[in-house]
């Protein structure tokens, strides 16, 4: 074999390769956080302070992870007339997995169903308006 021949062999071997790493890397799944990732980023501000809301009051929503499901429980305080929120599941490594549920609490608690879930990790994401006022909290838990 000849000088001119390994040349065409390397050559073609290294555009190969660019090809086969351009065609990995086409078909590679990026996720952001969200879809709309970018208009919740000009809405932050409003996460923040609702984040300070939620810190700054004694009254707030808590939660237990348990076999039957995650337990919300609420202070009778935060359930004015005006009171909606939603609870959300958010799973980092899988948005498929994301699940959201209306806040709709009897006598002070709310039981979350978390049979049909994938084990591991989730962010339970708690946002509700009380008395006109925004609150937001954020937990990790370990779904079993």
């Amino acid at each position: 074999m000849n000088f001119g021949n390994k040349i065409v062999i390397l050559y073609v071997s290294f555009v190969s390769l660019i090809v086969t790493l351009v065609t990995l890397c086409y078909k590679q799944d990026v996720e952001l956080v969200t879809k709309d990732y970018y208009a919740q980023e000009l809405q932050f501000q409003k996460k923040i302070d609702a984040m300070e809301n939620a810190k700054n009051t004694n009254e707030t929503i808590t939660h237990q992870v348990n076999k039957n499901g995650i337990v919300l429980t609420i202070d009778s305080s935060l359930l004015t007339s005006d009171f909606k929120g939603t609870v959300t599941l958010f799973r980092p490594s899988d948005s498929k997995m994301d699940v959201s549920y209306p806040l709709a609490f009897t006598e002070l608690e709310q039981v979350i169903e978390t049979g049909n879930l994938v084990r591991g990790v989730y962010k339970l994401q708690l946002s509700w308006v009380s008395s006109s006022k925004s609150y937001y909290k954020e937990e990790v838990i370990y779904i079993q």
